[in-house]
């Protein structure tokens, strides 16, 4: 949502919500393009008629929203299967939402999500991994252009043919290799070690075809990699996430060394962006900026100085002044706070957060202040990416152990924490795992709760799953339970 849709659209926005809170006519009321906007609170009234149904497929919606007024897996009989199921309903896939789906629409379900460019399904790490085992024992399960690439990144790849690797790596070149978790963390190197026994590379020299069956998987490699190799890594290189020192450091000397056919001279090097943006330098403008991606916010600014050498070919003399300033603006957007900070006075603001993007919410949100004002905040926040800033700024204000009452009080903002914020949380207490378990705050992925959350609770001494606990726990998070940790159980306890 642009400035103007926050200035003109919202305040009538507030207005449509406030007129009537059903939730069947607030749906009806509000732009399809502003669905995103409506609190969960008014996203829990429906019902399963096809005119709701299909009213709610073409709204765009947030992850955490979808799952609150429905699972994209009940509407797939009433729209004619999962392909008609839009992306931001697909993204809502859960693990507990297909418990009672047969394999076959499961499998469906998850190739359904194999889309690309604008409608491309965005999906974490806890759903992926459940997709894959749903998936993993499927007779097509080899048959890598079926599934989205970033379930790929899961896959056991002891089961990956060896006959087929190289299309398991080519159909891996369009995943998100940022997905991974801390904890996952270690499978990025570990595909990496396999991509280079699959595809011959025995050096830091990769050659373009290499390079295009790695894809994104450029992302990972380190500068030697980088420098070393075919120049059309720089393309890949465009759609990483983030750059570290090193690789930016590598990118000025693959365009400058003498290793590549374009060698140091400017002139040549310059040849090379023509490659990347098939234009004549005499159209080179601020446009030109935004075609080179991500590339520009990382060379130094020495190398920005060879054009000068070239401004006779190059009649926007100014291009390199641009190109700092989209440098530090864009950086300064990111560093500073320019809209407000956040206080309580801000936040009691009807309009509270729609004035501030996510990088404005995390520049101008204080640990103290979250400390301070946690209920009125997250009662006015319910998009993921704000919601994973509020419990890093939690950590900060705690120094990293969030002490038992907080976590009690943690509410629907728990079910957004990651493997690493749950490890900073002191569980000790039953009454903690009640709070935490407490359904009406939505659904908890269950490999978190088994693999974390028992396992802080059950690491204090003299604690056990015991009646109390698995009451707390209760309903369909006891299917979470590990094998071990069941087997710990006593009779008494069951009864």
């Amino acid at each position: 949502v642009d400035l103007w849709t926050y200035i003109l659209v919202i305040p009538i926005f507030l207005q449509i919500v406030s007129l009537d809170t059903n939730s069947v006519k607030i749906i009806e009321n509000v732009p399809d393009e502003l669905a995103t906007e409506i609190p969960r609170v008014y996203l829990q009234q429906f019902t399963s008629d096809s005119s709701t149904i299909f009213r709610l497929n073409k709204k765009t919606w947030k992850r955490q929203q979808v799952r609150r007024f429905n699972s994209a897996e009940s509407s797939t009989a009433i729209l004619g299967g999962p392909n008609n199921l839009s992306s931001t309903v697909l993204q809502g896939f859960t693990c507990t939402g297909v418990g009672l789906f047969g394999k076959g629409q499961i499998n469906k379900l998850v190739k359904a999500c194999r889309r690309k460019g604008t409608k491309k399904v965005s999906l974490v790490e806890t759903q992926l991994t459940c997709m894959y085992n749903h998936i993993r024992g499927e007779s097509d399960v080899t048959s890598f252009s079926l599934y989205p690439p970033n379930v790929l990144l899961y896959y056991d790849y002891s089961l990956v043919p060896q006959s087929s690797c190289r299309s398991y790596f080519e159909e891996l070149a369009d995943a998100d290799f940022s997905v991974f978790s801390s904890v996952l963390s270690y499978k990025q190197t570990a595909l990496f070690n396999n991509a280079r026994s699959c595809l011959g590379i025995t050096n830091t020299s990769l050659n373009a075809d290499q390079v295009s069956v790695l894809g994104n998987m450029c992302c990972m490699l380190d500068g030697s990699y980088i420098q070393n190799s075919d120049p059309s890594i720089l393309e890949k290189l465009k759609n990483c996430p983030d750059l570290t020192d090193a690789q930016a450091t590598a990118i000025v000397t693959l365009l400058t060394n003498g290793n590549t056919k374009y060698g140091s001279d400017v002139s040549k090097i310059l040849l090379l962006l023509l490659f990347l943006i098939p234009r004549a330098p005499s159209s080179w403008n601020g446009q030109t900026l935004k075609d080179l991606g991500m590339l520009p916010l990382y060379l130094p600014s020495t190398f920005y100085n060879n054009f000068d050498k070239v401004s006779k070919c190059m009649p926007e003399r100014n291009v390199k002044a641009k190109i700092r300033k989209s440098i530090q603006s864009k950086s300064k957007r990111a560093a500073d706070c320019t809209v407000g900070t956040i206080s309580q006075v801000t936040i009691s603001d009807p309009t509270f957060p729609f004035d501030y993007d996510v990088n404005q919410f995390n520049s101008c949100l204080t640990a103290k202040t979250v400390k301070d004002n946690f209920d009125s905040i997250t009662a006015k926040v319910d998009e993921v990416e704000y919601l994973q800033i509020v419990l890093q700024k939690l950590q900060e204000a705690y120094n990293s152990t969030v002490p038992e009452d907080q976590v009690q009080a943690l509410g629907p903002a728990s079910r957004v924490a990651t493997t690493a914020d749950i490890s900073s949380w002191t569980i000790t207490q039953v009454d903690t795992l009640s709070s935490l378990m407490n359904s009406s705050n939505g659904d908890w992925d269950s490999n978190l709760v088994s693999n974390v959350m028992y396992s802080l609770y059950l690491a204090v001494t003299g604690n056990t799953l015991g009646r109390a606990e698995l009451n707390a726990i209760g309903g369909s998070n006891l299917c979470s339970l590990d094998v071990s940790v069941i087997k710990t159980i006593s009779k008494q306890s069951l009864k």
